[in-house]
């Protein structure tokens, strides 16, 4: 006799790796490469992060500070607010589980759109929450009144992501303003500004959920883009105490650990590797469009470090993707996350860029 799981739980699937890029450019001898599907910070990592986590490495034998003070005090040092309206935890993707766990329970709902951030459909499956998903718009935006029309007591979480992955669109401020006065003070937004830097790079004029500060939102943000840490799995949250308050309760006694939480204190003050970054990406943005224009592509301008394209169908995204690999270019097909006729592109090292341009106009 076998042990019974949870119906929810026998529906989810394990993420399946392929095998580890090092591997594959050994079997296939490729002299050049370009690593452009997870949205990473091709520029490497930040110096200061590094030379804060070899220091605290020493420590290692003693427990994290379970209260992640410094991390969380620089925060709020750094965005004009204080310790307690911050929590910090293994990425933004770690805290949003944290949120539902803390928020959700019985038949409380979350409510999103669809062709979103993957990961907020698998958190709700794991804790057994309902998910309502409106559709995204013709233009691949949130419909924020569609998901302001579903709004019913059972919403307990409304989840949008800013600027949006996969598809690189904006909510800008005035379409925020105008739907967070149509969302009762009983149900928490989580904004999800993991492209924040990016963002406010590209438009200036691009909503700061931060400062904002609406009374039952949720920002999040990371340190795994724009500064290059993303391996060592840290992000936070600010919102008033109150929603930080049961975060701290659910979360793991000493998540993050504290190399984790080094990282993030160094990566703070590492201007130079930010600026470097933010101008690498505006250059690698601009480059796409300027080609994706040239080969009559239909792309879905970008307010992150990634390129959405609108293929037509699956197959010619799927045809694609096998081609573009057996040339050593790594690209992200979207079938996952519910739009299989489109793929992303992250924006790499210009060398990446160009090389990526080179295969795809060969292959097309």
């Amino acid at each position: 006799m076998q042990i019974k799981l949870p119906e929810h739980i026998k529906q989810l699937k394990s993420y399946q790796p392929g095998k580890p890029i090092k591997e594959l450019i050994a079997e296939n001898n490729w002299e050049q490469t370009a690593i452009l599907w997870n949205n990473e910070n091709p520029m490497g990592s930040s110096s200061k992060a590094k030379e804060s986590v070899i220091a605290a490495f020493d420590g290692s034998n003693f427990y994290p500070d379970p209260q992640s003070l410094v991390l969380r005090t620089k925060i709020a040092e750094k965005l004009g607010r204080t310790y307690e309206e911050v929590v910090v935890g293994n990425g933004s993707e770690g805290l949003l589980l944290n949120i539902i766990k803390a928020f959700c329970d019985g038949d409380d709902e979350l409510l999103t759109s669809s062709g979103s951030f993957v990961i907020i459909y698998i958190w709700a499956k794991i804790n057994n929450t309902p998910l309502i998903q409106v559709p995204l718009t013709s233009d691949y935006r949130f419909d924020l009144d569609s998901i302001a029309n579903k709004i019913t007591s059972k919403t307990k979480v409304i989840y949008l992501a800013n600027a949006n992955n996969p598809t690189g669109a904006q909510i800008t401020k005035k379409e925020l303003a105008s739907f967070m006065k149509r969302v009762p003070a009983s149900v928490l937004v989580v904004l999800d500004e993991a492209y924040f830097e990016f963002s406010m790079d590209l438009d200036p004029n691009f909503p700061d959920g931060v400062a904002l500060n609406y009374p039952n939102a949720i920002v999040l943000r990371t340190f795994s883009k724009a500064y290059g840490i993303a391996a060592t799995r840290i992000g936070y949250g600010i919102a008033p105490a109150p929603i930080i308050s049961p975060l701290l309760n659910v979360k793991l006694t000493f998540e993050p650990g504290n190399l984790a939480q080094a990282a993030g204190i160094g990566a703070l003050d590492d201007h130079e590797f930010l600026d470097k970054t933010l101008q690498n990406n505006n250059t690698g943005i601009q480059y796409f469009y300027s080609q994706f224009e040239e080969m009559g592509l239909n792309y879905i301008p970008s307010f992150a470090n990634f390129v959405m394209i609108d293929f037509g169908t699956a197959d010619r995204v799927n045809a694609l993707f096998e081609k573009l690999k057996s040339e050593g270019v790594f690209v992200r097909p979207l079938g996952g996350s519910g739009l299989p006729h489109c793929l992303r592109v992250s924006v790499g090292r210009p060398d990446e860029n160009q090389y990526f341009i080179k295969k795809l106009k060969e292959i097309l």
